[in-house]
């Protein structure tokens, strides 16, 4: 899947492009959108086919994903990348450290049921830390109009 970040004069937008040919889109205003570039480095790194961008894949919506009743229901997969992505966010914004990262998780996730932390070395945490802040400074350098494409 093709996952598409312009950066507007105003407002920014994502858009997922399907192997299929499908799409969803969406308006992200005009804030910076690094939790949806945390939470493609997170799904990828750690295979996470449920997590935000598996579901796209899958053939939801961001509007579905958006929704408070429908993510009531999703798997617990996809509560797992939500509560990875938020941390690396604060790994990236030096509010936590690498060693406190898989400690972190384990203790929100522990308060959920069927939540299974994959083993993380300080090794991959770097690497995530390394690619996320990356894609950050690429998605910064971008001119208005501009795009980050990835792939997932």
């Amino acid at each position: 899947m093709e996952i598409i970040l312009t950066k507007g004069e105003q407002r920014n937008t994502l858009l997922c492009k399907r192997n299929d040919g499908t799409f969803t889109s969406a308006n992200l205003g005009p804030e910076i959108p690094n939790h949806d570039i945390a939470h493609f480095v997170v799904e990828k790194k750690f295979h996470l086919t449920k997590g935000f961008y598996g579901n796209i894949a899958s053939g939801m919506t961001i509007a579905d994903l958006s929704d408070k009743d429908f993510i009531k229901n999703l798997d617990t997969e996809s509560w797992l990348a939500e509560i990875m992505t938020r941390n690396l966010q604060s790994l990236g914004n030096e509010t936590t450290s690498i060693e406190e990262y898989p400690e972190l998780i384990t203790w929100e996730a522990s308060s959920m049921e069927n939540i299974q932390v994959p083993m993380m070395s300080l090794t991959q945490i770097k690497e995530l830390k390394s690619e996320y802040l990356q894609l950050c400074s690429q998605w910064n350098s971008i001119p208005k109009n501009g795009q980050l494409l990835l792939h997932f």
